[in-house]
């Protein structure tokens, strides 16, 4: 036999079991395809049969939560402590039910206990691992630490006064404001931060922040009259509150600069320069009414 002929057997003997095998194959597809479209049948039939009014009710409860979460925000700064994202939906609910059912003051009487089981030693120490981790934040982290060890180590007197002014310095920080900070300059900042109106939401976490700074850490101050808050940054490092150092309200302050650091982190160039602008506009107006 010559070689050509022999290569030809070889050939033709290679195409056939290649054809072979895609013969082969095609069946297997084809037994998969049907194998497929019978399953997706049984699955098509089976759907004609289930009741999907369930749907309903889960989206009732949806609609019950959110409007939990809404009213819970009020609530909460009604109560003193400013709200924080990290509250289980659970105890939000609960908080709010009590509310409405029983009143303000049944709430206050476990708010406090509720608040130190939710926002523990360990869930402390991990804000602590998450400030350092802030960019933000990394000329003012060894405060920090002595703030969250203090707390920890219930020198409540010390864990205040040292972060009460942290929350001015990380807005200052964000909106690289320079020269005198004055009371109207933070109100600019700070609405910038935290309002958004452009927002779907009506009423955010950070709607119920900025109401929390300025009625309870701005809240007006003077020598000598009602002091109307116990976390008043004025009356207390000018020295005209001197009870202030209780374990609540040093969670609350943590729980405060916690929101405004991961607000401050978040922010934008476009809302500096907003910020800014306005400052500098309200700064030109002042300037034309003392002349």
């Amino acid at each position: 036999m010559s070689l050509d002929n022999r290569y030809l057997e070889v050939a033709e003997s290679i195409n056939k079991k290649i054809e072979s095998m895609i013969k082969t194959m095609t069946k297997s597809v084809e037994s998969i395809a049907k194998t497929l479209d019978a399953i997706s049948k049984q699955i098509t039939d089976s759907f004609k049969y289930l009741d999907f009014s369930w749907f309903d009710e889960i989206g009732k409860e949806l609609e019950k939560v959110e409007d939990d979460i809404i009213q819970f925000k009020t609530i909460i700064v009604r109560l003193g402590y400013p709200p924080h994202e990290d509250m289980p939906v659970s105890d939000i609910r609960r908080i709010v039910a009590d509310y409405n059912e029983f009143g303000e003051e049944y709430v206050k009487k476990y708010l406090d206990d509720l608040m130190f089981e939710i926002y523990d030693e360990k869930y402390l120490d991990d804000i602590l691992l998450k400030w350092e981790q802030t960019k933000l934040l990394s000329s003012r982290i060894s405060i920090l630490r002595n703030v969250i060890k203090c707390h920890n180590q219930q020198m409540y007197n010390a864990s205040i006064p040292t972060l009460l002014p942290q929350l001015e310095g990380i807005i200052v920080d964000a909106f690289q404001h320079k020269g005198e900070l004055r009371g109207h300059h933070l109100g600019v900042y700070l609405k910038h931060l935290l309002i958004k109106p452009n927002e779907e939401e009506s009423y955010s976490f950070e709607d119920a922040i900025h109401i929390y700074y300025m009625q309870h850490i701005l809240v007006h101050f003077e020598h000598g009259k009602e002091i109307r808050s116990e976390v008043s940054r004025h009356a207390i490092l000018h020295g005209g509150l001197t009870n202030y150092g209780s374990r609540e309200n040093s969670l609350k302050l943590i729980l405060l600069f916690d929101f405004l650091s991961d607000c401050v982190s978040k922010i934008t160039e476009e809302t500096i320069v907003a910020a800014k602008k306005e400052v500098q506009e309200n700064n030109n107006n002042k300037k034309k009414k003392n002349k």
